[in-house]
């Protein structure tokens, strides 16, 4: 299940930088975005985080029911 805060990958919609490590991004790329505070990650930056949340979001709902081997 995904929510509107949820981080996503998403297309750059204009020239900006990465909130970690501070480089260019430019308009166009893949970036990691995440909604809640309104940051922007370079795909280096954002890609273990947002695994990592997937991950998590995968096994909650695997737990709540909702996961690819519910019933």
């Amino acid at each position: 299940m995904t929510y509107k805060n949820d981080p996503r990958m998403i297309t750059a919609k204009f020239n900006s930088v990465c909130s970690k490590c501070g480089c260019s991004i430019k308009k166009g790329t893949q970036i990691y975005y995440w909604p809640s505070d309104r940051k922007a990650y370079c795909e280096k930056c954002g890609e273990g985080p947002y695994r990592q949340f997937r991950s998590a979001a995968a096994d909650e709902d695997m737990m709540n029911g909702n996961g690819p081997c519910a019933y």
